[in-house]
């Protein structure tokens, strides 16, 4: 913003993340692909759960 000529306050900007996400857009909705989610599912409806990784000692 400050390249384009925005003055910003360093105070607004130490509560800014970088962290951006591709299906997230300004408006807060989610993109997905309902058919690849639904392809996720298994026979009876629900997703498979996550294996945990094992910690290593």
């Amino acid at each position: 913003m400050r390249a384009e000529g925005r003055a910003v306050d360093n105070e607004l900007l130490a509560h800014i993340s970088p962290a951006h996400s591709e299906t997230v857009n300004y408006h807060g909705t989610i993109n997905i692909e309902v058919g690849t989610e639904l392809a996720k599912l298994d026979p009876a409806g629900y997703r498979p759960l996550r294996a945990r990784r094992r910690e290593r000692p």
